[in-house]
């Protein structure tokens, strides 16, 4: 059965079976309560239409109604317009047609980030630090990163006709670029941290994840792995099957994954690995952060109740929602919270939504690492909590930057900027990272441009730049997973992962000694549902 997924930071979703609905409106006729509500909506929407100084279009209002009827059931009810809804059919699918390129909304219009290996722009010439000035003739200024990917992006074959401003380069470079199709690999990136560690980021859960991942663990393996870290920090979620199919890959045989409960606790389902399930008994660490979300939150509380593996940083978002996709004529869809989903251990990890969508989408963060519900044990007796997101087995928050690091890196783009430069002045090595020299010729490039400087701010923030613009050149020169590695022997979680890593190595013999725990007996009746709705 086909499962879909939106990838938004603000949807952090499992989306599961999908359906197909005739006319909303058009149920119901036949109840009379309903039919008044029906009419009154009808009347209201008619003078809006006629009496607003700027009357919005009937697929505006009607969006927006749908919109504010789904948000009064739950954060994560949507309703998906055809733009949305083929986008999100191209993120479940696990491949789109475009230039290939990773693109970023930068002060100066739309930059070039890197263009993806083998993909059409880098074949036809694009580079690192491009800024894309015209896209089909049409100006990007004031141009969002998503209205840029929209318009790049089409049917297979057809030609975006883009022109670029390239640093030393007079005028505008003009190219025709035929789409392709580009893969949207769930497996962000796939290394070896030390001789003997591998390290996996999975940025979210498609249809092709759970392959990627098989992939990279073997060719982690010939490399010489034997622990690994899975980051799954910032990871919104995606599709149910993927989440299931990476934990199938991690437990032994007839563990339990996951448990959906329907309204009012009924219709209540299990998935299970199977009884013949191969065990592949290496030490593991996942990384979570407050972005982590739904389906990461499947996998790492399935780790984390059998006792697979340690959990390392930060509170996970506490998604514990199941949507399901219904199609509304073939173009649009519907995303409709129709289950809860619990660990294996009967935790219900949905963070409190009830006083409003502002407090559920800007979480106070003070009381991260802190027990948010009731208490359960994993298979060897050690505590978990419910209630409020996965809680780590070992809490690391990061410093967070300041905010004049934040409006360099992202106001300004300085970094990045910068970062073409002296790729094209100077050249830059693998590996190399920025030192005193480079931080002189970035300040004197901060004056240069008028971009803010105070000597307090530049001492307070040094060490950040220099990390920021050492990765910033690897990115630009080597690719994004060039500076991703850099950034790793400098991530304080990476660091802290290391450094347990022989806890997480006892923790797997303790496993691999004790007997089989036995699984719960309806897991999801072990707490009160509506307290944690």
């Amino acid at each position: 059965m086909a499962r879909f997924v939106k990838r938004n930071w603000m949807w952090l979703t499992v989306l599961a079976t999908v359906a197909v609905a005739g006319p909303l409106l058009a149920r119901g006729n036949g109840d009379a309560p309903r039919q008044r509500d029906l009419n009154t909506l009808t009347e209201v929407m008619d003078m809006v239409q006629q009496e607003t100084p700027e009357p919005p279009t009937s697929r505006q209002l009607t969006h927006a109604t749908i919109q504010g009827m789904l948000h009064t059931l739950d954060p994560h009810s949507n309703y998906f317009d055809e733009t949305e809804f083929r986008l999100l059919r191209e993120d479940q699918k696990g491949s789109f047609y475009g230039i290939g390129a990773i693109i970023q909304q930068h002060e100066q219009g739309i930059a070039v980030i890197s263009p993806m290996r083998g993909g059409p722009a880098e074949r036809l010439g694009v580079r690192s630090g491009d800024i894309i000035k015209e896209i089909d003739g049409v100006s990007t200024d004031g141009m969002s990163s998503n209205a840029a990917m929209q318009k790049l992006r089409g049917e297979k074959g057809t030609v975006v006709e883009i022109a670029i401003q390239r640093m030393g380069t007079p005028g505008l470079l003009h190219f025709s670029i035929p789409r392709a199709e580009v893969p949207t690999n769930s497996v962000q990136f796939s290394f070896m941290l030390t001789p003997t560690t591998g390290l996996i980021s999975i940025k979210d859960f498609g249809d092709t994840t759970s392959d990627e991942f098989e992939r990279a663990v073997a060719g982690l393996k010939k490399q010489g792995m034997k622990q690994l870290i899975l980051d799954l920090r910032n990871n919104g979620g995606g599709v149910l099957d993927a989440a299931i199919g990476i934990c199938r890959q991690l437990l032994g045989p007839n563990q339990l994954i996951v448990t959906q409960k329907g309204r009012d606790g009924r219709e209540e389902s299990q998935t299970r690995t199977t009884k013949g399930a191969a065990f592949d008994p290496y030490p593991l660490v996942i990384l979570i952060n407050r972005g982590t979300a739904s389906a990461s939150e499947i996998v790492t509380g399935a780790v984390q109740d059998h006792d697979r593996g340690l959990v390392v940083g930060q509170t996970s978002w506490g998604k514990g929602l199941v949507q399901s996709v219904m199609t509304i004529n073939r173009s649009r869809g519907l995303a409709l919270t129709t289950a809860r989903y619990y660990t294996p251990s009967g935790r219900c990890i949905q963070r409190d939504y009830s006083h409003g969508l502002d407090d559920y989408f800007n979480p106070d963060d003070s009381q991260d690492g802190k027990p948010h519900g009731p208490a359960y044990k994993t298979d060897l007796g050690r505590v978990v909590y419910g209630g409020g997101g996965i809680t780590p087995d070992i809490l690391l928050i990061p410093p967070k930057p300041t905010d004049y690091l934040l409006n360099l890196r992202f106001r300004y783009s300085a970094f990045f900027r910068f970062a073409v430069e002296e790729k094209a002045r100077y050249g830059v090595k693998p590996g190399e990272q920025a030192d005193d020299a480079i931080l002189d010729r970035f300040k004197a490039w901060l004056l240069e441009q008028k971009l803010p400087y105070t000597d307090k701010d530049w001492e307070a923030n040094r060490a950040a730049m220099k990390e920021q613009l050492s990765i910033e050149m690897q990115n630009v020169t080597y690719g994004v997973e060039a500076g991703f590695k850099l950034q790793c022997g400098q991530d304080p979680v990476v660091q802290k992962a290391l450094e347990v890593m022989p806890q997480a190595e006892e923790l797997l013999q303790k496993k691999l000694q004790a007997p089989p725990a036995p699984a719960p007996a309806s897991p999801a009746l072990a707490m009160n549902v509506e307290t944690y709705n």
